[in-house]
Parts: structure tokens; sequence; C-alpha cells
């Protein structure tokens, strides 16, 4: 067997020391010779600060700061590994502690029982990975409105697209358009750090323009090297009632030879709540002349069904909230398959994002999901790094 102990710090959080004693003689067994171990959240947070710790085993009953306090300790300090939760509590409430962890923005691997299963440890220890995900929005130097005028006047935002791939066949249909910014000295700026800013500042407008026209241009790209490719594109609930937006698309597939057919347009249900006489119009405008339009981040919003009864849809995009793990969750399996059901009756294609892993892959195929988008399939990348990744794509995709 590898020895992972040399790659991997880990950290055992558990107060009572007989556990305590039976993980780390679990975890050596296991080939991690060396792991580290606090018997409170004060300690474990004193560890943090002085070893890079990859994965996490932390109880959620304890003296003092208990796991749910440490957790969010971890939050706030930026805390970039994996987490496993360790816990005799009922599943509702550490299924919780689930939800509260990914509201932090943390990364848990899973639930071990007590007493805890060598196998199901070695099980959780292997779905850890490198963090590869970008910073939280917030984190890193201060960006101005000056700062986000001067990019969008120099190009620095550009488009990166993520796959969208079949279920049922694995084949490539197509991207969805997402947003990042190339600082000249700060690097990769995620849009969670910018898009905020550009609605607050009042140019969320230009931005969504200026990446519909570069969107477009590596669309005709595409279509030039014989890629029949969908394209989705993210619009802004100001960009949507802004009138020009229908006509501007329209001339610009007309000047390049795209047919809107081959766009489909996503809206998230908040956009609609502020305006909907103007989003109606609008939306039916678009439809009118061939753009899909895809209703983004369907079940998070409170009027859903109201939305899907009112606007002409094209395509129902699943929350990854609902998708993360849905396989070890009945809950968000059943509201997935109630989403599914409804969507087939009325007719819109199905979009679940977040897929991440072949077990969740494999859930979503035997429901009948129509595309998959998430980092199972591929990640957000450069236009010129679509076709590589196709290539790699096609010799792993799994088919039913």
């Amino acid at each position: 067997m590898n020895n992972p102990g040399r790659e991997l710090s880990l950290l055992v959080v558990e107060d009572n020391v007989f556990q305590r004693k039976v993980l780390m003689h679990q975890l050596r067994a296991l080939g991690y010779p060396m792991p580290l171990a606090a018997g409170d959240g004060e300690a474990a947070l004193a560890l943090c600060s002085q070893h890079p710790v990859d994965i996490l085993l932390c109880d959620l009953r304890m003296p003092g700061m208990d796991g749910m306090a440490l957790l969010r300790r971890l939050s706030l300090n930026g805390f970039r590994g994996g987490i496993i939760l360790v816990s005799a509590l009922d599943e509702d409430v550490v299924e919780a502690v689930h939800r509260m962890s990914d509201a932090y923005g943390l990364r848990v691997l899973g639930r071990l029982d007590k007493p805890s299963s060598p196998a199901r440890l070695a099980e959780l220890l292997a779905r850890w990975a490198p963090d590869t995900r970008p910073p939280l929005a917030g984190s890193g130097p201060h960006i101005g409105v000056a700062d986000l005028t001067r990019a969008l006047a120099e190009g620095e935002i550009m488009p990166w697209y993520q796959p969208k791939v079949s279920f049922a066949t694995g084949e490539w249909l197509g991207v969805e358009a997402l947003s990042r910014w190339l600082h000249p000295t700060l690097g990769m700026i995620p849009p969670g750090r910018f898009i905020s800013l550009a609605e607050e500042q009042g140019l969320i407008t230009l931005l969504t323009e200026r990446l519909i026209e570069q969107c477009l241009q590596d669309k005709t790209h595409w279509q030039a090297s014989g890629l029949a490719i969908k394209l989705s594109l993210n619009i802004s609930s100001s960009s949507l009632v802004e009138g020009k937006l229908c006509d501007r698309l329209l001339e610009q597939c007309k000047q390049k030879g795209i047919n809107p057919n081959l766009i489909t347009l996503e809206v998230t249900e908040s956009t609609f709540v502020k305006d909907l006489g103007h989003s109606l119009e609008m939306l039916s405008r678009l439809r009118m002349h061939g753009f899909g339009l895809s209703i983004d981040d369907f079940g998070t919003g409170y009027s859903s069904m109201q939305q899907l009864s009112l606007l002409p849809f094209t395509e129902l995009k699943l929350d990854r909230s609902f998708v993360d793990r849905c396989h070890e969750d009945p809950v968000r399996l059943a509201i997935i398959e109630s989403t599914l059901t409804l969507a087939r009756k009325i007719g819109l294609r199905t979009v679940a994002e977040g897929v991440e892993d072949k077990a969740t892959w494999d859930e979503l195929a035997r429901l009948g999901c129509d595309e998959c988008q998430g980092y199972y399939a591929g990640r957000p990348m450069p236009r010129d790094q679509l076709l590589p990744w196709h290539q790699q794509w096609q010799a792993r995709a799994p088919t039913r």
C-alpha cells in the first residue's frame, strides 16, 4: 500500500481520550504515521495555525468550543482542507451541520459514525483532493469601481467556458460562459468578487454586453471549425429589462451568422420578481426570435411554480444545493426526482449543475436528467482548452 501520510497532514479533534486513540490507531494502520490530535476546538485552531492541515476529523459534541463553533472559526480563517464529521448524533442533526458547513464554504468529505469503521474511514479519506476552487468572494485585495471600469475598458474580463454533456450518451452538447477577470497584477479574480460591484455601480449591463460580444465571436470560431455546440449566457435582471439587449443580440447574431436556436439565455428566479411585466415582454420577444431560455437556480426562490406557469422557458437548471451529494440524501433526491418529473410533463430540458463525482452522475442519469454541468465532466476553462478537454472526456465519458 502507498504511504499517503507522506503527502497528507491529518488532524483528529476529539475530546474523548479513548475515541481519539482509536481514530489515531486506525489512521496509522491506513498508512498515515503522524496524524495530529487535539482535545478541543481551541487546541485544533492553534494546530491549524501552526501546520497546513489537509483533512480534519471533527467531533461535533465537545465541551467549550463544540464542533459547529470550530467549523465556523475554520471558515472565517479560510480553511481549505477536507472535513470528516465524526459523530454519534442523529442523521438529521449531522446533515444540518453538513449544510451549515457548505454554507460556510467548507469541504465536508462525509460522516464517520461512532465507533468508527476503518473501511468507512478509508473511503472518506479517499475522497480528498487538493482544493482548486477560487477563493471565496470578498477575499484578497480590495477592488474598487475604478479598477473594474479600467478592466472593462482594457478587456481584462473575459469568458471562460464550462462544458455541458449528455447524461444518456456522454456527448458534448454545449458550454456555459462564465466571467473571469485576468488582472495584470492580482492574477485570476473570480466573479464573486466583482459581479456584485458591477451591479451596485451600474456597470453590469456594460459587462454583460462585452461578454456577449466575446462569446459570440468565439461561437463563430467554433462554427468555422465545424463544432456545433450550444452556448449558454447569463443575463442579469438589469440587463434583461434594458430594452436594447434583445435588439443587440439579434443584430450581432445576424452579423455573425449565428442561429439564435443555438443560444440559451440563463436568468435566475430573482430576476422576475422586480418587474414581472417587463421581464415577460423581454423574454417572450427573445423566445419569439428563437433563443432558448433557462430558469437558473430553480427551487431557490419563492415563486418557482408561478414563474414556470407565466414565462416561456425551454430549460430548467437544478441548483447545485440540491444536486451535490444527492445520492446520499433522500430529501434532496426526492426534490430532484419530483422536479425532473415536472419538467418532463411540461416539456423542459433539464440541466444539473454541480455534478462532482460518478455517484452523483449515476443517480441523475438513472433519474433521466438531460444534461450534466460540473467538475465531474469539466471545469470552467479558456476557449483554447475546450478541444483538448473534449478529447480527454471522450476517453472516459460514462454511457448507459
